[in-house]
């Protein structure tokens, strides 16, 4: 975000890193948290995007294929949002799905993809383990309530 110029910097839109309202709101507390001498970082990555369709998409981080394209050896684990008993509830006849990316390496999470109603209240979960760098052994000690459409998240990290 820093620019050419010293001690300027570009936050939102001006800089065409993420044209979300979410994101220029954190690019501008890293900016002033660094003009302010204090440590902070911009992870994009971590960033969730909202397509607010019925059902909406949501996405943070790295594809399967985005990370196979980087080099990484990565694995999704694809799981049906029925899997969910409060999704099944309250979506008869709707169907969804939910795709976590991993990292074999360090088996932490590089991202995920959800078709589902309302996926843009939980993906941000994901995001947070993107953010913290968890391994998915430090995910599941992680409760999430029941009944949640949350839980598909657990599901998921448990599937891997």
């Amino acid at each position: 975000m820093k620019t050419n110029q010293p001690e300027v910097y570009a936050a939102g839109d001006v800089n065409g890193k993420s044209m979300l309202a979410h994101t220029a709101y954190r690019e501008a507390e890293v900016a002033v948290n660094t003009m302010l001498g204090k440590k902070d970082t911009m992870r994009y990555e971590a960033v969730p995007g909202v397509l607010y369709t019925n059902p909406e998409l949501s996405a943070v981080g790295e594809t399967e294929t985005s990370a196979k394209a980087k080099g990484l050896d990565a694995t999704c684990v694809k799981i049906p949002m029925r899997f969910s008993g409060r999704y099944l509830a309250e979506n008869e006849g709707g169907d969804g799905v939910m795709k976590l990316v991993v990292n074999n390496a360090t088996k932490q999470v590089l991202g995920a993809q959800m078709l589902s109603n309302y996926s843009s209240e939980f993906i941000v979960t994901v995001g947070t383990f993107i953010e913290l760098g968890l391994t998915l052994d430090e995910i599941k000690e992680i409760v999430f309530p029941h009944p949640t459409v949350a839980e598909i998240i657990r599901e998921a990290v448990f599937q891997y």
